[in-house]
């Protein structure tokens, strides 16, 4: 289930951003502040900043929920929104425990449906650090291709930088389908 973040989901993201920080930091993603000094009151925050970007149509920042167990798996969204051009960049992340089990493309699948038959996009964009090959699986699956490779541009923690790599998917492709509920 996708729905919009809300503060109330602070400590569920702040508990999968503790048991995913190992895959989150390799990546870049969450970091903010250094693993000792995050709070779930951070979170909060960040929960309230997408909740007010989402009410003035800036970004579609949604938490993913098992539909089953009730348990937050990760996040996901559609983001650098651009109503004008209909053009949008999907971002996405599964907590560790809850990974290699399809939540990841299901969810970006149910986002790309979404984009291109409720909001009338024209295209979207989605990017990843080099060596990400979780993220890159997901968006081939999807029919994603490579656009750019932007050489030297995406700092990881430790002070490695690596290519980045751009994707887009364009309005006419074959999308997978889609088994959900709305």
């Amino acid at each position: 289930m996708l729905r919009p973040l809300h503060p109330d989901d602070a400590d569920e993201i702040h508990a999968a951003k503790i048991e995913s920080w190992d895959a989150l930091s390799k990546w870049g993603i969450w970091i903010f502040k250094p693993f000792a000094e995050m709070s779930s009151a951070d979170d909060a925050e960040f929960c309230r900043y997408k909740q007010a970007q989402f009410a003035d149509r800036k970004d579609i920042t949604l938490r993913i929920t098992d539909r089953e167990t009730g348990k937050f798996l990760g996040g996901a969204g559609l983001h650098k929104c651009d109503w004008e051009q209909r053009v949008f960049t999907l971002g996405f992340w599964i907590r560790s425990h809850e990974t290699r089990k399809g939540f990841a493309t299901e969810t970006a699948t149910a986002l790309v449906h979404y984009a291109f038959t409720a909001l009338g996009a024209r295209q979207i964009n989605s990017m990843h650090a080099q060596g990400n090959e979780a993220s890159a699986c997901v968006l081939h699956k999807l029919g994603f291709t490579l656009s750019e490779t932007k050489s030297g541009t995406h700092s990881l923690p430790g002070g490695s930088i690596v290519d980045e790599l751009h994707y887009t998917l364009g309005q006419s492709h074959h999308l997978p389908r889609l088994d959900v509920s709305w």
